[in-house]
């Protein structure tokens, strides 16, 4: 089947500061993920490939990355439909989701459980639908599928990020601690695993183990936007509402070549929780409606988009309350005209 095509290469999103670049047929690729100056043949690679879309879904590609995945062995069919090609069927259907119209999650479901009945070791199936199971709240169901995930990759950091975090939310605690330090050993180079474990420690009251771990994400990269997020929050805990406003409002999400940096998008969540905090009412509605358009983030599989919509709206509120306080204010103080 079409999972013996493919390798246990995936293409990562890192700071291009820990990467240097790396030549292949004549093409550069600066964010491969490789060991410290591993050679490599790129005759032995398979026909196909797996690529990590921003959106946190897994898209397949052909040898090396490029163009349209190979075939699979065999095939199977879904409606009146012939599926011969699992990665393409596997790509149809996130680009439905992340591109069609909102209510088509249940369809993509079906899709992604047709495409395991055909292959249960294809791991783009197995991890993309554990992410919609966990949209969905259906969190024993998502921990199914990413372990099933791991067992095809076992090398693969994120997919022990979302057992991670699914463990915590049903509670089985010691399994998500160990799943999260799985995490930063199978890539110490990023930092989200360490903010998770600071998370945990920052609500369980330990905030001295919390900003353990934020010391060692910040070894890995003080200027990352997931690094200063936790920093924040640990200020929040500490009710130092304005230091950690102060922190969000310094923390640039961009590089200096104006590429958006790779972070955890509840960064908008807690940007807006502590400017309501502080009283800045226009900059907490900006972050929720950001927070808002990223409809697909794991956030969401534990915050309902309706509370933030409410939130949203209550800043609103206040937003424009403020303004008319404020323009009355000025009329008070104008000198007549004469």
């Amino acid at each position: 089947m079409f999972h013996h095509l493919f390798t246990f290469a995936l293409l990562f999103l890192f700071p291009t500061l820990v990467w240097g670049q790396k030549l292949i047929g004549n093409k550069e690729y600066p964010e491969l993920l490789w060991g410290k100056d591993e050679e490599f043949d790129t005759s032995d690679f398979p026909n196909g490939s797996f690529i990590y879309h921003k959106d946190d879904f897994i898209l397949a590609r052909g040898k090396l990355y490029q163009g349209e995945p190979p075939k699979s062995n065999g095939s199977f069919t879904y409606g009146t439909e012939i599926i011969t090609n699992s990665g393409k069927w596997n790509n149809d259907t996130i680009d439905i989701l992340l591109n069609g119209k909102p209510n088509m999650r249940g369809e993509v479901i079906k899709r992604l459980e047709a495409g395991i009945r055909f292959d249960p070791q294809f791991f783009p199936f197995r991890y993309n639908l554990g992410r919609l199971y966990s949209l969905e709240m259906k969190y024993e169901k998502a921990l199914v599928e990413f372990e099933y995930a791991k067992a095809e990759m076992p090398d693969y950091y994120k997919t022990y990020l979302h057992i991670g975090i699914l463990s915590e939310i049903t509670r089985q605690i010691y399994y998500a601690i160990m799943n999260y330090k799985l995490a930063v050993e199978k890539n110490p180079y990023d930092t989200e695993a360490l903010i998770r474990l600071a998370d945990h420690y920052l609500e369980t009251g330990l905030k001295n183990r919390a900003l353990l771990y934020l010391n060692k994400a910040l070894k890995i990269e003080e200027e990352s936007p997931n690094v200063k997020l936790g920093f924040a929050r640990l200020e929040m805990e500490k009710g130092n509402y304005h230091i950690a406003y102060k922190i969000f409002n310094r923390t640039s999400l961009t590089t200096g070549e104006g590429k958006l940096k790779p972070y955890d998008k509840k960064f908008h969540y807690y940007f807006a929780e502590t400017a309501s905090k502080v009283t800045d009412y226009e900059t907490a509605e900006e972050q929720y409606t950001k927070m808002l358009s990223f409809t697909n983030d794991p956030f969401f599989a534990t915050v309902s988009s309706k509370v933030i919509a409410r939130r949203r709206d209550i800043a609103k509120k206040f937003a424009e309350a403020k303004r008319t306080q404020l323009d009355d204010s000025e009329e008070e103080v104008s000198p007549p005209n004469e």
